[in-house]
C-alpha cells in the first residue's frame, strides 16, 4: 500500500473515545521497573531529578505533590520509569489506578530552548509574569508550573477532541491544574511487560510502521485543525499502545495563530519523516507539511486556538 493509500486509510480510521487497559495495581512489580531503567546506557543521574522515595515522602522539593497527596489523587510513587532534560516520569498509585506522574525539573537545571519562542502569547497570569521577571527561586517555580499548566490544558484539550494522549487526571479547571503545580498526573499506559513504548523503540513490522506513519501524520493534521502545533514532533514523542499512536510530551505545544505556527509545523513534519526512516518508512516531509497545512487551510477561531 502506498503512502497516500495508508494515509487516506488512517484518516478514515475512527479515532478512539479512550485509551484503556491501565496496567492492574496488583500485578505492577517496581522492583522490574527500578531494574530497567537502571540498565539505560546513559547511568548520568541528571541534575534536579529526585528519587521516587524522596518523591512522595516528601522530602523532594516539588511543590505540587503534597498537595496530590492530601486530596488523595497519589496515594504511592513505586519507581522511576524515564527521565529526560526537562522532566521526570514516575510510576505511581492512586483511586484511578496506575499512574504515570511527569515531574518538572527547576528551569536552573531543565532546557528547553529559547522558552520565550514557545510562551510568546500563550500565558495572561499577571502574578506569575511578575514572579518570573524578579527571577530567584519563586520565579523558577512559578515558570515550571507554567510549562506544567501549559501541558495540562492541552491534555484536556486533545483529550477531550479525541485525540490519543494520556488520559489527565486533574482538572480540568484551571485552579485545580494549578495546584498540581509541576506535576503532571496522567493515566499509565502500559501492560504487565512494562509501558507502552516509544514509536521510536517499538519492533514494528514493515506493514505496521507504515500504519504507525499514516497515523501521526493524521494526528499532527488533527492537531492543526484542533488549533495547536505539537512543536516537538517525532517518534521519540509517539507511544504505540494497543495498534493506535498516542501523541504525548505536549509542554512546548503553540497555537496556530502563534507568529511560528507554521515553522514549527514544518519542523515537526521534518522530524517525523527524519526518525521515522529508522522504522524503515520514507516520505517526504515537505509533502507531508503540504497535506498537514491542506487539511486546515481557513484559520481556525482564535478563541478555540489560545
Amino acid at each position: 500500500m502506498t503512502y497516500r493509500a495508508t494515509w487516506r486509510a488512517a484518516r478514515a480510521a475512527p479515532l478512539p473515545t479512550r485509551l484503556e487497559a491501565p496496567l492492574p495495581r496488583s500485578r505492577y512489580d517496581p522492583e522490574d521497573a527500578t531494574e530497567s531503567f537502571a540498565k539505560r546506557k546513559d547511568r548520568r543521574r541528571p541534575h534536579g531529578r529526585v528519587r521516587a522515595s524522596s518523591l512522595f515522602e516528601g522530602t523532594a522539593s516539588v511543590p505540587g505533590m503534597a498537595w496530590l497527596r492530601k486530596q488523595g489523587i497519589v496515594t504511592g510513587v513505586d519507581a522511576e520509569l524515564r527521565s529526560g532534560k526537562e522532566a521526570t516520569i514516575y510510576v505511581g498509585r492512586g483511586p484511578a489506578g496506575t499512574l504515570a506522574l511527569k515531574v518538572y525539573r527547576d528551569r536552573s537545571v531543565r532546557s528547553f530552548k529559547a522558552d520565550g519562542r514557545y510562551e510568546a502569547g500563550r500565558f495572561e497570569d499577571g502574578g506569575a509574569t511578575r514572579a518570573i521577571a524578579a527571577a530567584g527561586a519563586r520565579g523558577r517555580r512559578a515558570q515550571t508550573a507554567r510549562w506544567a499548566l501549559h501541558e495540562y490544558r492541552t491534555l484536556w484539550r486533545l483529550h477531550r477532541a479525541g485525540v490519543p494522549v494520556p488520559e489527565p487526571l486533574v482538572g480540568p479547571g484551571t485552579r485545580l491544574l494549578a495546584r498540581s503545580g509541576d506535576v503532571v498526573v496522567m493515566r499509565y499506559l502500559g501492560d504487565d511487560d512494562g509501558p507502552a513504548p516509544r514509536l521510536a523503540d517499538a519492533a514494528l513490522s514493515g506493514a505496521d510502521a507504515e500504519w504507525a506513519f499514516a497515523r501521526s501524520v493524521e494526528h499532527l493534521a488533527t492537531l492543526w485543525r484542533l488549533g495547536v502545533v505539537h512543536g516537538d514532533y517525532s517518534t521519540y514523542n509517539l507511544l504505540w499502545w494497543q495498534g493506535e499512536v498516542v501523541v504525548i510530551d505536549v509542554p512546548q505545544a503553540i497555537p496556530r495563530h502563534h507568529a511560528e505556527a507554521k515553522t514549527l509545523l514544518r519542523r515537526d513534519a521534518t522530524n517525523l519523516c527524519d526518525t521515522f526512516a529508522a522504522l524503515g518508512v520514507e516520505a517526504d516531509a515537505d509533502t507531508v507539511f503540504s497535506e498537514v497545512e491542506a487539511a486546515a487551510p481557513a484559520p481556525p477561531d482564535e478563541a478555540s486556538a489560545g
